[in-house]
């Protein structure tokens, strides 16, 4: 019999909203099309995505990412979450190369979480969906859930090293608190 998967007791986004949300933002302003594409594909944080240098992108020895502190943005070491680089993830990082030092930049200059913040909130108003952060995670949460399906302690250990948990009962308790079974 097979296990069945659970759902997020706070909503992820689904592939219509997704769709939707995408249309809209590239007849906009396609930079934020990327943002939030990165956004739901790595569940960074939006001061961790802004704080992101090409530093921190290994696109050919590792193919990952490292998450930098937005808190001390020069400092990086081994106990900094690694998020791999797949071939769609790689496809949005080279679409923004760009001689800035900031991955996530406009004119040469890193954006400012209130702005992100005040695009993300208009056009939630327009398209009378609710786009916040927090919906971003989940759904990378949600997605990586599915794809790992952990039912052993290595596949727990998996979730944990990509979610950035310091132990696997902090992963563990974050899935029992958030799931539920269909």
């Amino acid at each position: 019999m097979k296990k069945e998967i659970p759902k997020l007791l706070t909503d992820a986004f689904s592939e219509e909203e997704i769709q939707k949300i995408c249309d809209t933002i590239k007849k906009k302003d396609e930079w934020y099309y990327y943002y939030f594409m990165f956004a739901i594909q790595t569940g960074m944080r939006r001061n961790e995505i802004l704080a992101l240098t090409w530093h921190d992108v290994d696109i050919w020895k590792n193919r990952e990412i490292t998450v930098p502190d937005p808190n001390q943005p020069r400092v990086r070491g081994p106990r900094f979450r690694k998020i791999p680089l797949d071939e769609s993830l790689l496809g949005l990082v080279l679409n923004l190369t760009s001689p800035s030092r900031w991955v996530f930049q406009k004119t040469g200059k890193r954006m400012l979480g209130g702005t992100v913040t005040l695009f993300f909130r208009e056009l939630s108003r327009e398209l009378n969906v609710q786009i916040n952060s927090k919906r971003m995670r989940r759904t990378y949460v949600t997605q990586l859930f599915k794809k790992i399906n952990p039912s052993c302690r290595e596949d727990w250990k998996k979730l944990q090293k990509l979610l950035g948990h310091k132990d696997i009962s902090t992963t563990k308790s974050y899935f029992q608190r958030n799931m539920k079974e269909n």
